[in-house]
């Protein structure tokens, strides 16, 4: 029984592609509104040794792979209550232009990680529409 051309698996993406596709999604990542995730996720990692990002992956990876379903004080995060000054420091050296709100984040670890993203991408978002 003869097989269709249709009925054939795709064959894998030429070189060529892969190669311009990662120049399209490079281009689209700096032309798409900053929304703080990514350095939010970095803060948190130069503030914890539990915390890995992998910046060159696109989108960004991180351990734990599911960062922003926990709060800052999930046992696979590690931040405690004296750390979050430290956390919203390293976070304003990252994004300086929302530091003034990044300042009044309650230092307390058991924030919900995405609650303090949400907040900083509507910072950004705010401080964006202001200039």
């Amino acid at each position: 029984m003869a097989t269709s051309r249709n009925s054939t698996k795709p064959s894998a993406e030429s070189p060529h592609i892969t190669t311009l596709n990662k120049l399209i999604a490079a281009k689209q990542a700096s032309i798409t509104p900053k929304d703080g995730r990514l350095e939010l996720a970095l803060a948190i990692a130069a503030t914890t040794n539990l915390v890995t990002v992998n910046a060159t992956a696109t989108p960004f990876a991180t351990t734990p792979d599911d960062l922003f379903d926990r709060t800052f004080d999930d046992n696979s995060v590690g931040i405690s209550d004296n750390q979050m000054p430290v956390l919203k420091a390293n976070l304003s050296v990252l994004l300086p232009e929302i530091a003034s709100d990044i300042s009044q984040i309650p230092d307390n670890a058991a924030l919900p990680i995405e609650k303090v993203a949400e907040l900083v991408r509507l910072s950004l978002l705010a401080h964006s529409n202001a200039t």
